[in-house]
């Protein structure tokens, strides 16, 4: 026998890690076909026909099992006595022999260096590839290729260990490294997984691809904010004049949310010196929510009115809500109830505002011992509320319509009006302009 480890030596040590699953209703998919091609890095065929060999030699047996997470019952195979018997002698030889077993083992098992020395210079760009991706993407994006070199899971998903994705680019060219994330990035587009999209892009550094993206999700994204996503905004760099104001308001308003308050307060900084009349406004709108935030009152409001007169010449129902809890906050009630009663008379174009707005005087009414205004305050507050997530029902309903998802869409549309039919009873006093 020569200094190496035929294949079936390697399958054997392969299923050594397996015999605890042997009684087991579910068993990972490690030891089907696929799998030990997979963790061999050997085609399937090829894991078939070593398989069927052991099998006669009674050195392993097949069974049918349920797949952990799948749907199916499947071949897999474990160690006869006889094949317990073999590890045995097999890893002696292995040790008498100085044979380094690493490079023999599941990729997920390998160390990175191990697995990229032990590669064919042609399997390496496959490696690279999916080592850009952060999530389980599908195989079949991927170049086919005659041997199982990626594990994949029973929905056929592919996710390297995070060790070996960082050494594997770490060895790899820069260049080949954004060409790759420009494919990831192309992939989670037809995933419509828009926060992979985003961190692919700047990766590739696409910013301008980042900064349109941005601009049309800026909302969707602020939904989930976390350290990724702040580390992925943070890094867009090179930004155009028509979208500065934008990447800047969710690089800022992003750090406020995951509690970068300093972070934050340089970015308002720089956005308040802007030339840019809504830069500047959403710089003093995020700096008061901050000092919001840390309770500084008196500071949150001197911003909110800092943003205010950005636009003198109209009235923006948001910093008029802003300006007013500022001063609830810091007891001042009369003039926060004026703005807001000014607010009431002019009407809202947008739920979300007239929610706040009632909501903050049903606060007050509460302040000053008016129960029964309180309660009627904030039964119209809730109707604003519920009207606005009809609102969102009926969008959702009119855009699966338009994808041709018509049950969906049907879902939707049904939602919004079981949403209508609960409206509370209490009318606003004045009516929607």
């Amino acid at each position: 026998m020569p200094n190496s480890l035929t294949v079936a030596d390697r399958i054997i040590i392969h299923l050594s890690n397996y015999t605890k699953y042997l009684e087991s209703y579910d068993v990972p998919i490690d030891i089907s076909q696929d799998g030990i091609a997979a963790g061999l890095r050997i085609s399937r065929a090829h894991a078939t026909i070593e398989l069927k060999k052991l099998k006669e030699n009674g050195y392993v047996t097949e069974k049918q099992s349920h797949i952990k997470k799948g749907k199916t019952r499947r071949k897999v195979y474990f160690l006869t006595p006889k094949g317990e018997e073999r590890v045995a002698e097999i890893l002696k030889y292995v040790k008498e022999n100085e044979i380094d077993l690493s490079r023999y083992q599941d990729i997920r098992k390998c160390k990175g260096p191990d697995l990229w020395d032990s590669l064919d210079e042609k399997f390496k760009p496959i490696i690279a590839m999916a080592s850009v991706f952060r999530k389980p993407f599908s195989r079949d994006v991927l170049p086919d290729i005659s041997v199982s070199l990626l594990p994949v899971d029973e929905k056929g998903m592919v996710d390297l260990p995070q060790e070996i994705k960082e050494y594997v680019l770490s060895v790899t060219e820069t260049n080949r490294i954004e060409d790759y994330h420009n494919f990831a990035a192309d992939y989670w587009l037809h995933c419509d997984d828009i926060k992979e999209v985003l961190y692919h892009l700047v990766m590739a550094k696409r910013f301008n691809d980042a900064e349109i993206l941005l601009y049309n999700h800026a909302a969707e994204l602020m939904l989930s904010p976390d350290d990724e996503l702040f580390e992925t905004v943070s890094n867009i760099r090179d930004m155009t004049p028509g979208y500065s104001d934008v990447v800047h308001y969710v690089q800022a308003e992003m750090a406020r949310r995951i509690g970068r308050a300093e972070y934050c307060l340089i970015l308002t900084k720089m956005m308040e010196a802007s030339s840019i009349p809504s830069e500047r406004f959403k710089g003093y709108l995020i700096e008061g929510k901050l000092h919001m935030d840390h309770e500084e009152y008196h500071l949150a409001y001197r911003s909110f009115i800092r943003a205010r007169g950005v636009f003198d010449d109209h009235m923006d129902t948001n910093i008029e809500c802003c300006v007013a809890e500022s001063l609830l906050k810091n007891e001042d009630i009369h003039e926060a109830q004026e703005i807001l009663m000014r607010l009431v008379s002019q009407g809202f174009k947008d739920y979300d505002d007239e929610a706040r707005a009632y909501y903050l005087l049903g606060t007050i009414a509460i302040k000053t011992g008016d129960d029964d205004e309180a309660l009627r305050m904030f039964t119209i507050s809730r109707r604003a509320m519920i009207k606005r997530q009809s609102e969102i029902l009926t969008t959702l309903s009119n855009e699966n319509f338009s994808a041709g998802m018509r049950s969906k869409a049907i879902e939707y549309a049904y939602m919004a009006d079981e949403c209508t039919l609960n409206l509370p009873a209490v009318e606003p006093s004045k009516t929607r302009k």
